[in-house]
């Protein structure tokens, strides 16, 4: 009897554990992308909450709350409230507010997974409200109690010859068990590519397979937050750097003519609605991120694009003692505007930034049989021949002494190589013959464009 009733209630108790672990790291990382999410607005309304709130991936969620510090909710998305408990919700976004810390708690009753989680969401150093949610789950209780049921209807069954079957199953069961809590162990410590292999026809199939669909959702929303965070800070550096210059030159230059102020003006006026678009593209990039032709291509004139880029970064070039150089041939690609101006603007602001005083910065655009290619070359340090397999790496930068504010963070060149792809191009490096960096952009000519 000893050996029945652990029979029927062991293998229940892992699985139900384990669903307990899967939730939380399927919940919890959810939970913080939209925390995240939330972060970025300079003001948390219940407008601008909601805005944010409905772009994100929440259909799993049965209630999303965020509130302030009073505890005062601004948004909310009720999906389905079965099981709710909402002093439970309370209470963890009231330790997440106070101790500014993640928290999770889940419950297996009544046949359904009921799984509460809060994050804090934190500005300039400060907790300004949290993040909770709650996702009721009756079809993994199901499977939980489909094992249980067809646990006890086999020990009943079986009668006389359950002790050997019980024996044999449960050396079976183990096995598999063990692989599960393997995956989850490799899974827990970020490995998150691990898949269970799935074989049977039996609820432990079923958990295995809900394990892999639990863990493809975490990578893809792991993905997707580094991403969009680290993407954010590269699209929104670049028209905000161009208002910063612009306004400088007005305020630095002493008697300058209306016309070249009202020139100055209609450039910030042109880089804040762009930064405006860009801010907005933003919040989609979640979306868009595994649908490379989202972006809405149109006939784009390289030469403009790259005289705008050498109007803006000239001045750049003459503080650092660059002579920047620019050689024009009639090109076209399907592409947008805003793209290709970031792709050129990356580069040449790298070659200024990377060159020496006296140098030069070659920026060409012309055609090339089929393909429009942009050359960008410098006299600068160049970059060493271990590095260059890496350079379009995240985050990787050559010279790991460097701090941010003067190395960057390593995103700009994936960056670049990204949205290079996403319009059908590639992107090379090499060195310049007589020292310095070579980078070439080719993208697929468009033979329709007109000047």
């Amino acid at each position: 009897m000893v050996a029945i009733v652990a029979l029927n209630t062991y293998p229940v108790a892992i699985a139900r554990d384990l669903v307990f672990v899967s939730k939380e790291n399927a919940i919890l990382p959810q939970t913080l992308q939209i925390g995240s999410s939330v972060e970025l607005l300079e003001r948390m309304t219940p407008n601008t909450v909601g805005q944010v709130v409905r772009l994100t991936e929440t259909g799993n969620l049965s209630r999303v709350s965020v509130m302030n510090t009073n505890m005062d909710e601004l948004y909310s998305v009720r999906n389905d409230v079965t099981g709710y408990d909402e002093r439970v919700l309370f209470s963890l976004v009231n330790i997440a507010v106070s101790q500014r810390k993640d928290e999770f708690r889940s419950f297996f009753n009544d046949g359904a997974f009921m799984s509460y989680a809060a994050v804090p969401i934190v500005d300039g150093g400060q907790v300004v409200g949290a993040v909770g949610v709650y996702e009721y789950d009756a079809a993994e209780g199901a499977i939980v109690l489909g094992l249980r049921n067809d646990m006890t209807s086999i020990s009943l069954g079986l009668g006389a010859a359950a002790m050997v079957v019980s024996v044999l199953l449960s050396q079976t069961m183990g096995y598999r068990l063990r692989r599960i809590l393997d995956a989850i162990k490799n899974v827990r410590e970020g490995e998150y590519t691990y898949r269970i292999a799935v074989t049977g026809h039996d609820e432990l199939t079923t958990l295995s397979q809900e394990f892999n669909s639990l863990t493809d959702r975490l990578q893809k929303t792991e993905e997707i937050r580094r991403r969009f965070v680290a993407d954010a800070s590269h699209e929104l550096k670049t028209p905000l750097a161009a208002i910063r210059l612009l306004s400088d030159s007005i305020l630095e230059t002493e008697n300058m003519d209306g016309e070249t102020v009202k020139e100055f003006v209609g450039g910030i006026r042109e880089e804040s609605e762009r930064l405006a678009r860009t801010t907005g593209q933003l919040l989609e990039l979640t979306k868009l991120d595994n649908n490379p032709s989202a972006a809405a291509r149109v006939d784009v004139n390289c030469v403009e694009v790259a005289q705008r880029v050498a109007a803006t970064l000239s001045p750049i070039a003459r503080r650092a003692e660059v002579e920047l150089v620019t050689h024009f041939d009639r090109a076209h690609i399907m592409a947008t505007s805003d793209e290709l101006f970031q792709i050129v603007y990356n580069l040449v602001e790298n070659a200024i930034k990377y060159n020496r005083p006296g140098g030069e910065v070659v920026l060409s655009v012309g055609r090339d049989g089929e393909k429009v290619k942009i050359t960008v070359e410098d006299t600068g340090i160049g970059i060493p021949e271990e590095d260059m397999p890496y350079i379009f790496d995240r985050f990787y930068r050559v010279e790991k002494s460097r701090d941010r504010d003067e190395g960057g963070t390593g995103l700009g060149l994936s960056i670049v190589k990204a949205t290079v792809a996403r319009h059908g191009g590639e992107v090379t490096a090499g060195p310049r013959p007589g020292g310095g960096t070579r980078f070439t952009v080719a993208f697929p000519a468009y033979t329709q464009g007109k000047d």
